[in-house]
């Protein structure tokens, strides 16, 4: 078993994979997410992707290691290029910016014509990748917040052709995310409300307006009553 060599992050984006799903894993690194769901008896298969030979190789060697070749396949390709092969049931990103994320999935046919199960960790700009899943017919199912070296978001998605729209307050904090208001939460809002008050700052100091920044802080405070 890997309990102990998959983090935090990783533990948690995995808690999301479906009982017995085909997954593909964007961004494999050492495939330690791979072997950790096979080990486990949660998914069925996996195909690991990453764009960079020396990753792949990495992960052939842990997964030859543990004797799951057979079950693990191991691409090399850029994003999900050439993953419909497989047709995986859930499709995990973790560990990119928000806007990679997004291109990644926007350059897929496959997560719109089958509607993968898809579980992201974007590392910054989550607000841009869940205005663009909304804006463009995902609908976000869950989220969790999750701690390692600091507080990560997992945002959880599914194609549904429907868009939707959230205020610019849910799409920073995430809307599933202050409605469950787990203890992290309130670690969550202090970090993002934080960073608009240096932005306040800023634009004082210049002499710039920052009502917008003003409210944002409000709403988010808002959510923790």
């Amino acid at each position: 078993m890997m309990n102990n060599t998959l983090n935090k992050r990783l533990l948690c984006a995995s808690s999301f994979v479906e009982k017995g799903a085909y997954v593909a894993d964007v961004g494999c690194d050492h495939a330690y997410l791979p072997i950790y769901l096979i080990e486990n008896n949660i998914a069925s298969g996996v195909v690991a992707a990453d764009i960079n030979e020396g990753p792949c190789e990495k992960a052939r060697e842990n997964i030859k290691k543990h004797s799951l070749t057979n079950v693990i396949k191991v691409i090399k390709t850029d994003g999900l290029y050439g993953i419909e092969k497989y047709r995986p049931d859930n499709i995990v990103i973790c560990g990119m910016g928000g806007d990679l994320i997004w291109k990644i999935l926007s350059a897929s046919e496959y997560t719109k014509c089958s509607s993968p199960l898809l579980i992201l960790q974007p590392m910054t700009k989550q607000n841009v990748l869940r205005k663009e899943l909304l804006e463009n017919g995902y609908n976000i199912v869950d989220e969790e917040l999750c701690t390692d070296d600091r507080l990560y978001e997992i945002i959880v998605a599914r194609y549904d052709g429907i868009k939707r729209e959230w205020n610019d307050a849910h799409l920073l904090c995430g809307k599933l995310n202050a409605e469950k208001k787990t203890p992290l939460f309130h670690e969550h809002i202090k970090k993002i409300t934080d960073q608009y008050t240096t932005i306040i700052k800023g634009k004082s100091t210049a002499g710039i307006d920052t009502s917008y920044e003003e409210r944002i802080i409000k709403e988010l405070r808002d959510f923790l009553k």
